[in-house]
């Protein structure tokens, strides 16, 4: 770590008296206690209160590491006013620190339930997830609008071309070329149809879904855009198939067992999984996670992406 722990929480709590006089609150009224200190220098820490209510104060020691940060924070707001029962009530923010105090939610995330989960039930936790995710898509809803793939097709031409004239390193170039190409062969497949917009979650992966034994949050919004929902589908469902599924229940040219599948979208009702933003964009996802893991240098966790991506190639893209 780049900086002693106690120096990142010291940090931190400098700017708890300015925030916590946004809210009311006495300052001196609450403890503070270290619960994830990053070397990013991201602190977050859980704060005690008057009458046992806990709060959760998120501070970025650089905060031109993170230039997302006003994004984040609008798109936060717009989400709780509008649906204010899925992600947890933010009180205090101080944009030129990157400082911000929300409540605390005694909950864990889906990537730590999914890895603790039987298969029926990672199941379960994904109806879950899609029943969280169909509310929040319905809480600042788009429009039904003609899904037109080549804008999709365009950028991953432009990958394909840095990766063929080795602009771009990736594990098994020769391979992900096949790959990308058999895609960008399916263009007709899905031009033409309709699918629906939404405002977009922009970062929705695993971890930035908690859960308790009765509700669902999102965290950590990334001021997505209005566009195709199956970007955020996308996201977080081939997160779970690299990560969690089992690769031979995964039909050939399918990203997901039929049970992780139907499950999802019983909860989501929003789409079905066969709309086309979904169908495309769950495939362009899993050659993004491709084209993203370096080809040297990989982090433990990088090296158990690419141990669960290589076999969900072989069963997104059969013989190739």
């Amino acid at each position: 770590m780049e900086m002693q722990s106690g120096d990142l929480v010291a940090a931190a709590l400098a700017h708890w008296p300015a925030l916590a006089r946004q809210m009311g609150e006495d300052p001196a009224a609450w403890t503070a206690a270290p619960l994830s200190l990053r070397n990013d220098a991201r602190s977050v820490l859980v704060l005690q209160g008057p009458g046992g209510r806990r709060l959760v104060l998120k501070h970025q020691l650089r905060p031109g590491a993170d230039p997302g940060f006003p994004g984040a924070v609008t798109a936060h707001l717009a989400v709780m006013e509008a649906w204010p029962e899925g992600v947890p009530a933010l009180h205090a923010v101080e944009p030129g620190a990157q400082a911000l105090v929300m409540d605390y939610l005694a909950a864990i995330p889906l990537s730590q339930l999914l890895d603790e989960a039987p298969v029926a039930g990672q199941e379960a936790l994904l109806r879950r997830a899609g029943r969280w995710l169909g509310g929040f898509h319905s809480a600042l809803p788009g429009e039904r609008r003609v899904f037109q793939p080549k804008f999709t097709l365009r950028y991953l031409k432009g990958i394909m071309s840095e990766v063929a004239s080795g602009a771009r390193q990736v594990v098994a170039p020769e391979r992900f070329l096949r790959c990308a190409g058999a895609l960008c062969a399916t263009q007709a497949t899905y031009e033409g149809r309709e699918t629906l917009t939404a405002q977009t979650h922009g970062d929705l992966h695993l971890r930035n879904l908690v859960m308790d034994d009765a509700q669902c949050w999102g965290i950590d919004f990334a001021a997505g855009r209005v566009v195709p929902v199956g970007h955020d589908i996308a996201r977080l469902l081939v997160d779970y198939a690299i990560l969690h599924a089992q690769k031979d229940a995964i039909p050939e040219g399918e990203v997901l067992p039929v049970g992780a599948a139907s499950a999802f979208f019983e909860g989501y009702q929003r789409v079905a999984s066969g709309d086309p933003s979904v169908g495309l964009l769950l495939r362009n996802r899993v050659l993004a996670e491709w084209w993203g893991l370096p080809v040297t240098g990989r982090s433990i966790a990088q090296e158990r992406r690419l141990a669960g991506l290589l076999p969900l190639v072989g069963r997104v893209f059969p013989g190739i």
